[in-house]
């Protein structure tokens, strides 16, 4: 933890990999294993020779029956192979449990620079309003209207993208992270009914904000007006480009070069 605090390429990483495990903890939350697993465990362990633990499927497992001889004994050489397989099992228990309380503090003590991935929570954001409509702050149909608003009442002067075969349902002005607000833009294709997120965010403003950044990867890539870059995550493919001093990061439920050929006059090889 010291030496990441002086390495930001490095705290980046570990910040994405704890914002993975964030997102994946809140959609698959931990249940209790199935009473045939716990069977199979049972089976396994007998037939890697641990029986001498004295265990039946009726009783508690081993890792919960205490040892009532004394582990540090002098002049004991060669333990009986039982006890080598109690020794064996508490010290691995051990491990496991000196792993998980290391991560668990972690995660209640929070790194003092946070940072977030533009990417990763333009996937978090889709996942968590499941890809459907979102009440608009701007509602109209009509992308200059929505330019005109945000322009004025939102000082976000920003090109609104137009989308093949798909109607503009309007723009969310709200947090994309916490203190930091940018437009997201809605659009519906009709004869998929499937719904295409689009943020934009000023680039001069990104570069102001130490706590939100791009991947590296797809700053590399979008040089030009028709450069786009893809991102997998989790199965979800989040495209970004940049027109001007605006950068985009799209999502939807579409395959990455698909929802990019969505967009002009973004370069997508058919």
């Amino acid at each position: 933890m010291a030496y990441i605090k002086q390495d930001p390429e490095v705290r980046r990483k570990f910040e994405s990999i704890k914002r993975i495990k964030e997102i994946v903890s809140t959609r698959c939350p931990c249940r209790n294993a199935p009473n045939h697993l716990k069977q199979k465990v049972r089976s396994y362990i007998r037939t890697q020779g641990v029986d001498g633990a004295g265990f039946s499927d009726q009783q508690e497992p081993f890792y919960d029956i205490p040892c009532n001889q004394n582990m540090s004994s002098a002049g004991q050489e060669n333990p009986p192979a039982s006890k080598r397989n109690y020794q064996w099992i508490y010290a691995a228990a051990a491990s496991l449990l000196v792993i998980a309380l290391v991560f668990g503090i972690y995660d209640y003590v929070q790194a003092p620079d946070k940072s977030y991935n533009v990417e990763e929570y333009a996937y978090a954001h889709f996942m968590k309003h499941q890809g459907k409509l979102v009440q608009p702050t701007i509602e109209t149909a009509s992308p200059a209207n929505a330019e005109l608003e945000l322009a004025s009442a939102f000082n976000m002067p920003i090109t609104i993208p137009p989308l093949k075969n798909a109607e503009f349902k309007g723009a969310v002005m709200s947090d994309f992270i916490p203190g930091y607000q940018t437009p997201m833009l809605e659009y519906y294709l009709p004869s998929e009914d499937q719904y295409v997120y689009i943020f934009a965010f000023k680039i001069s403003q990104l570069s102001n904000n130490s706590a939100l950044y791009r991947s590296k990867d797809a700053v590399e890539s979008c040089v030009k007006a028709k450069d786009f870059h893809i991102r997998n995550i989790n199965g979800k493919h989040v495209v970004s480009w940049k027109w001007d001093d605006t950068w985009y990061a799209a999502i939807s439920n579409h395959n990455g070069e698909t929802l990019a050929s969505l967009v002009e006059p973004l370069a997508v090889n058919q």
